[in-house]
């Protein structure tokens, strides 16, 4: 019974370390649940596990490539003529773009096929490797380097499962290693079969506190730079455009991809936006980089060198930040005070107030404390006192820059009384007026000659973030009203964990985000929010006087504009998201990656369940099944080699393995001895003298060679008690 629940504890461990390709796969190709699959590779090592011949496994796993293939992909039942012409139309088209060396017209459907295939496979090796030579370090080494490059090159994160792989691998490599020494003709068992069960226990409690160490002990910064960027750019990767902080803003345009690659994440009371940089110079086209940069150094802990606002007030409060991978730059929200990190040197653009570790840092600490945007200051300010050169600076524009632009803008403001009252009206005709769509898939080029923010205004009027937040500030500027462009990330989705009073916020690629900034005397660099179904989070105090709200403008005294569709939603995490005008209902029923092939959630666990017991009951009793079926063959008259050689395999099953330096005799007399009897061993003399006689035609069974036969059978039966 040790063996059967052993070999039950490697099926299982089989499954779990197999299915850890699945889950990254699965999910960038978007499939709807890796479910299906699991079952396919569930169903796969069964066959292995129990030894089925050739004819059986590969009849199996083509019939299992067809259906699986089916409930992802085809549009009509998968027992249907349609799907089943369709799969052998992608299976050939499929094979032709690959020996054409045509990746980027290779569908995915075909993908998944080629999938499956390599699974098949995979299972096959992790079979023959635990079964047959009692190994499983190839297998475990070959599924931590495949999530190491998934991890490196692809969106998804898989930290958790190389931990968890690396633990399967090394129960497996337990078990493997107990079954060596436990086999026949190996180290003695003895001390394994007196010390069993502490043997076990020994080695999990072992796994459990490594685990736990490297989980609480803390752990260093990267020695090195990362090179994975260098790589990336070696090889071509992610050359195509996705959304995502990019250092060049010198020609913005054009559609972008959505990209869920986290890039940190951080905890935190409340979200905030974690800005990266600001850029003053606009070109037509987009914004330049500065030629020259005031540099300054600083410390871990030390104050922090770049001021955005005049005014803080409240507790110091503080945000953990977690990168996915080392980065080479510092987001840091508005009211920042110190930052703390293992990385002890930073350097401050004070240019771009970009911040820049002196290498590549993972984690760090930032203490901050709370702006103060206080709307009755912002709308009294006295703008006067600003110099021309600060206000030169920050108004540029290209001569090109069609007249229209400044037009709209007047008449955009034209009810406001202050400056700020001006911002305010801009943000809110950009953001909430209904007359620009946010797009980032439906966005234009800026054709040549044409300026970007003139060709968003008055012709396109559909674009992301970078559209929004410029044209907001050259509307801005155009006015003679100082503002600037920030780039940087949205607060990302929060979740709160037990009763923690801080909350996880993850922030992917599709956070990345811009929005423009404006200076009032007094209080400093102010963030506003004209990005169409954004919302600002930052805090803004209300004013405290009657005559400072206008009624003609009811959202001048909020922080934020109202997009009564989807208040709540942040777009550029639904990077495939057309417009704030349609309705999310008319954009879900573009996913056709999945077929209409549909079923309850719950319904996959039934045929799981199923399978599962009943691959369980054979693995348990598969040396019984084998010999029960051995019993009923000897009353149809066999011929005798056949049956020898069918009592050899169920010797093997029960552990009886001939060596290959062996010779039948010697294995007949190991046999014997072990069962106590000498029935084999005169079995296998009568053998021997057929093999060698010169009478080739098969013999049939005596009825004393059955009688035999049937007492070894009885004799490993009861050997397994």
């Amino acid at each position: 019974m040790k063996r059967y629940l052993s070999l039950v504890l490697l099926f299982i461990l089989s499954v779990l370390l197999i299915s850890e390709w699945i889950y990254p796969f699965s999910e960038l190709t978007e499939l709807s649940t890796p479910n299906w699959i699991i079952l396919f590779i569930t169903i796969s090592l069964g066959s292995f596990f129990l030894r089925l011949k050739y004819y059986w496994t590969i009849p199996l796993h083509l019939i299992m490539i067809f259906v699986v293939s089916g409930i992802y992909y085809a549009k009509d039942s998968i027992f249907s003529m349609n799907w089943f012409s369709s799969f052998f139309q992608i299976t050939f088209n499929g094979f032709r773009d690959m020996v054409q060396f045509r990746s980027s017209d290779i569908a995915m459907n075909f993908i998944l096929i080629v999938f499956l295939i390599a699974l098949w496979l995979l299972s096959y090796i992790t079979t023959y490797s635990i079964l047959r030579k009692q190994r499983i370090m190839s297998v475990l080494v070959l599924t931590v380097s495949y999530l190491a490059v998934i991890n490196t090159f692809t969106d998804y994160n898989s930290n958790w499962a190389i931990v968890r792989t690396v633990l399967e691998g090394f129960l497996l490599l337990h078990l493997a290693l107990s079954s060596r020494i436990a086999s026949p003709n190996r180290i003695s068992a003895d001390s394994l079969k007196r010390n069993g069960l502490f043997y076990h226990v020994f080695i999990v409690l072992l796994l459990a506190v490594f685990v736990f160490s490297s989980l609480m002990l803390p752990k260093k910064a990267p020695v090195f730079p990362d090179p994975v960027p260098t790589i990336k750019n070696a090889l071509g990767i992610n050359t195509t455009r996705t959304v995502g902080y990019s250092e060049d803003d010198t020609t913005l345009g054009g559609a972008l991809q959505k990209d869920n690659a986290t890039v940190f994440t951080a905890r935190t009371e409340k979200g905030h936006y974690w800005r990266v940089e600001s850029k003053r110079v606009y070109t037509g086209t987009g914004w330049a980089n500065e030629k020259s940069a005031d540099i300054t150094s600083f410390s871990s802990g030390d104050d922090f060198p770049i001021q955005l606002t005049e005014q803080t007030t409240g507790d110091t409060k503080t945000a953990e930040i977690s990168f996915a991978s080392s980065s080479d730059y510092i987001p840091y929200p508005y009211g920042t005070q110190t930052i703390n990190s293992a990385v002890d040197s930073f350097s401050a653009n004070l240019t771009t107030e970009k911040i820049n570790p002196v290498d590549t840092i993972k984690n760090y600490t930032i203490q901050m404390k709370s702006p103060v945007y206080d709307i009755e200051k912002m709308q009294k300010a006295d703008f006067s006192t600003l110099s021309s050169a600060f206000v030169s600076k920050y108004t540029q524009m290209p001569k090109e820059l069609p007249d229209r632009v400044t037009k709209l803008a007047n008449k955009v403001t034209k009810d406001a009384d202050s400056i700020y009252d001006k911002a305010k009206a801009i943000e809110s005709y950009l953001s909430s007026s209904g007359t620009f769509t946010y797009s980032t898939e439906d966005a234009k080029e800026t054709p040549n000659g044409a300026d970007y923010v003139d060709q968003f205004l008055f012709e396109t009027q559909i674009g992301y973030c970078d559209n929004f937040s410029t044209s907001m500030v050259v509307m801005l500027r155009s006015l003679g009203i100082p503002a600037r462009w920030a780039k940087g990330y949205t607060p990302g989705e929060g979740e709160k964990k037990g009763n923690d009073s801080k909350s996880t916020y993850t922030i992917t690629n599709n956070d990345a985000h811009s929005w423009p900034e404006v200076f009032f005397p007094g209080t400093g660099w102010v963030p506003f929010e004209p990005t169409a179904t954004f919302t600002n989070p930052e805090d803004f105090q209300e004013p405290t006087t009657e005559t400072a709200n206008k009624p003609e403008t009811p959202n001048d005294s909020t922080s934020t504009p109202e997009t009564p569709a989807q208040p709540d939603k942040t777009p550029e995490q639904e990077a495939g998201s057309s417009s704030t005008g349609e309705t999310p209902k008319q954009e879900q029923p573009k996913t056709d990656s999945t077929s209409s092939f549909k079923l309850p959630s719950w319904f996959w666990w039934i045929p799981t369940g199923l399978v599962a017991v009943l691959l369980v009951l054979v693995v348990l009793f598969r040396r019984r099944i084998r010999s029960y079926l051995l019993l009923r063959s000897l009353s149809k008259a066999p011929e005798f080699s056949k049956t020898y050689h069918k009592l050899m395999k169920s010797l093997a099953v029960y552990g009886y393995v001939r060596e290959p330096s062996e010779t039948l005799r010697h294995f007949a007399i190991r046999v014997d001895n072990e069962l106590k009897t000498a029935d084999f061993t005169e079995l296998t003399k009568i053998y021997e003298a057929q093999v060698y006689s010169n009478n080739d035609a098969e013999k049939g069974m005596k009825q004393n060679e059955i009688e035999l036969t049937e007492r070894i059978i009885a004799l490993l039966n009861k050997h397994d008690k």
